[in-house]
């Protein structure tokens, strides 16, 4: 059975229709979705729906033609349905228009890929055939001189008689040459790894040290955050859940309910990202974070 919070979306949607006084055909012609989609959106059955990035698309585009805030319904349609809208995956503002198109994009990518893995499998198959097959095809090397006609094979009383060649190995004499005589010399000892590079930050904060930001999310609210190019999160953030980051020369994140969050830099307030339901991105540079902070 569906929650509280799941019915009261698709009514909501519903309402906010119904107060503008047009049908869902209506909608279906100006949206360019199917009125069946859009049916069922309203009855909570997002199952309709394509789901990932194009759900919220269609979700966008329902809203803003009903006169409702767009990236607010996307966030509560998030948070009523994370598995069905993609919650893990970054923001998008896809249009229903470009769905078919980045549809169309995507099969060609990967159609591509395809071949290319097809193309390197053959190309390895290729390799071992011509390595294995072309060993066994290269004739054994012959001790008698160049241009004499090769011996048969003597028996074994005349191989008994018959000395061996000078400078020959009997097989008594290769079985008794030392294991140390053959073994290939050991490796040079391999190069030290730098020990400074990548090494962990102090963990006490002083004028010089690295940037600490905290994150207080008071609210549901999605969240991604990339650290110094590393990406390190991508997902909702539920109301009290706490995050701690240490940043050497920049931070990116990405709110989905940016009213939501409660940010600290080194253990003073910054400013808020942005209002209740906005879709906010900010930069945050370790040198000149001070500009963020909340002023007194």
């Amino acid at each position: 059975m569906a929650d509280e919070r799941t019915v009261d979306f698709g009514a909501f949607l519903r309402q906010a229709r119904e107060k503008r006084g047009i049908s869902l055909q209506q909608v279906s012609v100006t949206t360019k979705i199917s009125a069946r989609v859009l049916d069922a959106l309203e009855r909570n059955d997002p199952s309709k729906l394509p789901g990932g990035i194009f759900s919220r698309a269609f979700v966008r585009s329902y809203a803003r033609e009903v006169g409702l805030e767009p990236e607010l319904v996307v966030a509560n349609f998030v948070a009523a349905f994370p598995e069905e809208s993609g919650a893990d995956d970054m923001p998008s503002a896809t249009t229903a228009e470009d769905a078919e198109t980045f549809q169309s994009r995507r099969r060609v990518a990967t159609t591509l890929v395809r071949l290319l893995v097809i193309s390197l499998v053959v190309v390895v198959l290729g390799l071992i055939y011509v390595t294995m097959w072309g060993s066994k095809a290269k004739p054994a090397p012959s001790v008698s001189e160049p241009g004499a006609v090769p011996l048969l094979r003597p028996p074994a009383a005349a191989q008994q008689d018959t000395p061996a060649p000078a400078g020959a190995i009997q097989p008594e004499a290769a079985a008794a040459v030392p294991e140390q005589a053959t073994a290939p010399p050991s490796p040079s000892t391999p190069p030290q790894p730098d020990v400074t590079a990548g090494a962990p930050v102090d963990s006490a904060v002083g004028q010089d040290g690295p940037l600490v930001v905290g994150i207080v999310a008071s609210d549901l609210c999605w969240l991604s955050v990339t650290v110094d190019g590393n990406r390190f999160l991508a997902r909702n953030l539920r109301a009290g859940e706490r995050l701690e980051y240490r940043v050497r020369t920049r931070m990116t994140m990405t709110a989905g309910n940016a009213s939501a969050l409660a940010v600290t830099l080194n253990g003073k307030p910054a400013r808020p990202l942005g209002g209740p339901g906005q879709v906010a991105t900010a930069t945050i540079a370790a040198d000149t974070f001070q500009s963020l902070l909340r002023q007194p």
